[in-house]
């Protein structure tokens, strides 16, 4: 029974806040570089040793290894890394004999296992030649699944060859009770059982978890682990005891903080009990091998050591002191070194310490699995607990990102402890592994006490490894480590940058106040709570698997939206990226906010599935309005459609129509529209939002929903959509597919029949163009939306490698490099369109003495807004007098439309015809613009005559000028005006001008020439009556001739 309880496990778990592994371990650990290294070559099989290792190696040192079926070797090593023997496994089928080989690329496969009765290595493979193409990739019915059986002997058994297990993706694991009774696992087609040497096998868990990494056998049970983001399991039990049948409930152990991304695990029991109470897992994305012990029930995190990329483990107990081997493969998984720990702090104590390398792969060699040799006997504890390591030393992470430039780089809690010795008499230091990254000289420990910090300042990009080892005042020491990463310096690409911290796939952003934002993950679904001021890691964390309708299966979280109190968080209801279809992806959940800030909590409130499914239905039915399936919704989400292409379905924005309205807007990266030319983006307002998912997960109520709307993003779907209390929207663009780049910012007034305007602000493609994240989240819309307001966006940055290892959070970097960047833009406007102005009036010809109106009509594009601002009116008469407006000359724009109104008799018929212009000033959305209109005056018509009286006609006599006004019919108003005597010389020059008048009783004219103004010979006298309100201006032309 008790070598039942050596289960391999190697789940990346994130280490977080005061649990600290207490894992002894030698204070000066060699590298990986000073590890022994794996030699290729062996003498023929030999009996195995119990007690010795096991490693599962991929390559025999010839070639490079790539994702074509490579040669396997089970190598033997001693417990301090000196190699033993190395059993090759076949390369060819012969007979019963099947190849077992395995791709030289894909870290996730080779997870070895010691079978529950210390018989027998149980290790998986393919039964394909060396060199076969893409192995990971070929149909089992035609490259069948191998599980090699290897006896303490060194005999080889590989005739259980399966053609239904992991078909066209990979074997990962093998494990067996007995030798006789198989399971293997896989990343298609779940945990299966089947029997020695056969060629079909069962699946148990009716095909609900199909990313399974490591089977394992411990005390009876069946137990497996999986990739939590894609199975619904992270380690769990499949059945009761050894199922063999299919239709079996997989059950997720009990954690407080559950894996994050398990591969293999070792379960044993150091206590009294006959049952394991204690868990180690290899967790790649934390870069640890995390501690769980077995508390009232739940598996509660109890430490870790750092080791990154950590796939393979196991681990066994002599009287309570824990000897553990892990092993990586490097960060393209061709590469790998074997670490030892040493964790002596008993059932119920804190893991923590440094992993020791004590074998390096050789070239084009790489590690994956490890387990006993057949023969070892696992020990139990038996309730002994060790002295405990004293002083120890722990960390709030085991990982600490910063970069270049960023002035609000975090630091690192630190907790140090000694059994004898008071914390403040501890002594705690810091040494880098790369001073290039950071130097021995700008790492601080500081503090007093229990509670310390580590600070580090950067030198230059890349990754280090920091020990911080801690002394007492007898000289013993402890230690552990931690990742540090930096990243280069971005300042110059937005105003202002900085850093989320502990996952790298932002992908929505709701205010949580204070400055705070509740942050969606499109891989995990968890909700992290941030400081959007500056640099950190979350606040707080929360995951609501539990409560939802598919358990931990990834809804993809692409939008989210606040109403009220409420928060709604939308799937992307796509495919995934092979066109495989997700049906957990079509999943809206609703969280209720308390509070405020830091102290921001969410509660679960319900969700609804069936979203998908409603809009396919919808546009079948011509709910558009368009034509019946006039989306072609149901083509773009159908079964094979691999989920980021440009015509796939691919929700990636959700936003209300309003602050106070239940509808919300979907927002589609994809498809483009319409399906015979995809290039708008589109909205599909649901109109019903805020009842389908805060009653518990509900299914009755369905989602109705109200008109598309198509927008031209230049060819662009959207990334994420954002209003502010005014209403003004901000959309991020990009490109529908999956390459992820012409990112661009556009503004909307929110009015369906208004198009987007592409606005000034840039989106950079950071860190560099062939390494740059995707801008998927708007975390704020300031208000007004006006020039020079700031703009907060954050960058997905799960395919960014930060830090020049060839690492992303997609391809196993630490949990606590992972980081997003935040970056503040300053915001430019629209280039402001062209505006034209058109003037009309109230009367297309004034009658004197009445009012008219004229009215400015300001116009854009067809498409777009009605323009806003003001319209200044100048009004200016023929004769050069000018009007102005009542009350002002400059009046407002209401719906596009501006007014002046002339009081009557402000327009005079002496005034002939006006000029009226109007000048728009344009505003930051219009451009200015001017429009003009001529308004004549209807007056009464007049003739004026007269006649020059010369007494003496010669050139220094006075003239006299005699003349009068006669209308042209009677009225009541008065002739009362100016009068206006012009003489003109006989070259045409103006001489001279008089001015007199007539009165309104008797329009008679009485004027003179005075002497010396007319030159001898022919000159001509004008007499002009100018007019007034009622009265049109006239003239009379005289000739003139004087000889003296």
């Amino acid at each position: 029974m008790h070598r039942a309880l050596g289960l391999t496990l190697a789940v990346a778990l994130t280490a977080t806040g005061g649990v600290g592994l207490s894992a002894a371990a030698a204070s000066a650990a060699p590298t990986a570089s000073t590890a022994p290294t794996a030699s290729t070559t062996s003498a023929p099989p030999t009996t195995l040793t119990p007690g010795d290792l096991v490693v599962y190696r991929v390559g025999d040192g010839t070639s490079a290894l790539s994702s074509a079926a490579t040669a396997v070797f089970l190598d033997e090593y001693t417990p301090q890394g000196t190699l033993v023997e190395s059993i090759p496994m076949p390369t060819a089928t012969s007979g019963q004999t099947h190849a077992l080989t395995a791709s030289g690329s894909s870290g996730s496969e080779g997870l070895l296992s010691l079978s529950a009765d210390g018989r027998y290595l149980v290790a998986p493979g393919y039964s394909a030649a060396v060199g076969t193409k893409k192995v990971s990739s070929t149909a089992a019915a035609s490259t069948a699944r191998t599980i090699g059986r290897v006896a303490a002997d060194g005999t080889v058994d590989t005739t259980t060859a399966l053609t239904d297990a992991a078909d066209g993706n990979n074997v990962r694991s093998a494990a067996s009770a007995n030798g006789t009774d198989l399971y293997i696992g896989g990343a298609a087609g779940g945990a299966r059982y089947t029997t020695l040497g056969s060629s079909t096998s069962t699946e148990l868990d009716s095909g609900t978890y199909k990313n399974v990494r490591q089977v394992e056998v411990v005390d009876g049970q069946l137990y497996a682990s999986a990739d939590p983001t894609k199975a619904g399991l992270t380690i769990g039990r499949i059945g009761q005891g050894l199922p063999t049948t299919t239709g079996q409930t997989v059950t997720d152990l009990p954690f407080d903080t559950a894996p994050s991304d398990p591969y293999a695990y070792s379960l044993l029991t150091l206590g009294n009990g006959s049952t394991p109470d204690t868990l180690y897992e290899a967790d790649s994305t934390a870069g640890s091998v995390v501690k769980y012990g077995l508390v009232n029930g739940t598996w509660t995190q109890e430490g870790s050591v750092l080791v990154p990329l950590v796939t393979g483990l196991t681990a066994n107990d002599v009287e309570g002191d824990v000897t553990l081997y892990a092993t990586t493969s490097g960060a393209d998984s061709t590469t790998g070194s074997v670490s030892s720990i040493t964790d002596d702090s008993g059932v119920g104590g804190q893991l923590s310490g440094v992993a020791t390398p004590i074998v390096t792969a050789a070239s084009n060699e790489t590690f994956r699995g490890v387990a006993f040799a057949p023969g070892t006997v696992i020990g139990t504890g038996g309730g002994i607990t060790p002295p405990s390591v004293k002083p120890t030393i722990t960390t709030s992470d085991t990982a600490l990102s910063a970069a270049l430039g960023d002035s609000s780089n975090e630091t690192l809690g630190v907790t140090v402890g000694d059994t004898d010795a008071d914390a403040s008499d501890l002594t705690a230091t810091a040494t880098s592994s790369n001073q290039a990254v950071a130097a021995d000289s700008g790492i601080t420990v500081t503090g007093s006490g229990a509670s310390r910090t580590l600070s580090v300042t950067p030198v230059g990009t890349g990754t280090a490894t920091i020990t911080l080892t801690v002394t007492d005042p007898d000289g013993q020491t402890g230690a552990t480590q931690i990742s540090y990463g930096v990243s280069a310096d971005l300042t110059a690409s937005a105003r202002k940058v900085s850093y989320l911290s502990g996952a790298a796939n932002a992908s929505a952003a709701v205010d949580a106040g204070d400055g705070y934002d509740f942050v969606g993950d499109d891989e995990s679904d968890t909700i992290r709570l941030y400081d959007m001021s500056k640099s950190g890691a979350p606040a707080a964390t929360f995951d609501f698997d539990s409560l939802l309708p598919d358990g931990n299966t990834e809804i993809d979280i692409e939008g989210a939206a606040k109403h009220g109190d409420v928060i709604y968080w939308e799937g992307s209801m796509s495919n995934s990226s092979s066109g495989k279809l997700a049906p957990a992806r079509s999943t809206v959940f609703a969280t209720k906010v308390t509070g405020t800030g830091a102290s921001a909590t969410l509660s679960y409130l319900g969700s609804y599935t069936g979203l998908l499914s409603d809009l396919v239905s919808w546009d079948e039915a011509d709910g558009s309005g368009l034509g019946a399936n006039y989306l072609g919704l149901a083509a773009s989400s159908a079964d094979g459609v691999d989920g980021h292409d440009d015509s796939a379905l691919n929700v990636e924005g959700l936003e209300f129509a309003s602050p106070t309205s239940g509808t919300a807007y979907l927002a589609f990266r994809a498809p483009l529209e319409p399906t015979t030319d995809r290039h708008l983006a589109m909205l599909i307002p649901v109109t019903n939002y805020t009842a389908l998912s805060t009653a518990g997960n509900q299914t009755a109520t369905h989602a109705t929903f109200g008109a598309p709307i198509f927008m031209d993003l230049g060819g662009l779907g959207i990334r994420d959509i954002k209003e502010n209390a005014a209403g003004q929207f901000l959309i991020i663009a990009g490109t529908a597919d999956g390459s992820n780049t012409g990112f661009a910012l556009y503004s909307w007034d929110g009015n369906p029949a208004h198009a987007p305007r592409k606005t000034g602000t840039s989106l950079p493609q950071v860190p560099t163009a062939d390494n740059a994240g995707s801008w998927e989240t708007i975390v704020s819309v300031p208000e007004p939306l006006t020039a020079g307001a700031s703009v907060q966006l954050a960058q997905d940055d799960g395919t960014v490698d930060w830090y020049g290892d060839g690492l992303t959070s997609k391809t196993g970097e630490v949990q606590g490099l992972q980081k997003d960047l935040l970056s503040t833009f300053t915001y430019t406007p629209p280039t402001p369109l062209a505006t034209s102005v058109t003037v009309t009036s109230s009367a297309a010809t004034a009658a004197p003495g009445t009012a008219v109106t004229f009215t400015a009509t300001v116009s854009g594009p067809s498409n777009d807004a009605t323009p806003s601002g003001a319209v200044t009116f100048a009004i200016t008469g023929a004769d050069g007098s000018s009007v102005t407006c009542s009350g002002s000359a400059t009046a407002p724009l209401s719906n596009g439309v501006a007014t002046c109104t002339l009081p009557a008799g402000a327009l005079r018929a002496s005034g002939s015809a006006y000029t009226v212009t109007a000048n728009y000033a344009g505003s930051a959305d219009f451009a200015a613009s001017t429009g003009t209109l001529s308004e004549k005056v209807a007056g009464i018509a007049t003739r004026t005559s007269a006649a020059v009286i010369a007494l003496l006609p010669t050139t220094r006599s006075t003239l006299g000028v005699l003349g009068a006004v006669v209308p042209s019919k009677f009225a009541s108003q008065s002739l009362a005006g100016p009068v206006f005597i012009t003489e003109t010389g006989p070259t045409g020059a103006v001489l001279g001008t008089q001015r007199t008048s007539v009165n309104g009783l008797l329009p008679i004219i009485v004027g003179a020439v005075p002497g010396g103004v007319l030159p001898v010979g022919t000159s001509k006298v004008t007499v002009t009556y100018a007019g007034n309100e009622y009265y049109a201006p006239s003239s009379s032309t005289l000739t003139v001739t004087l000889k003296r």
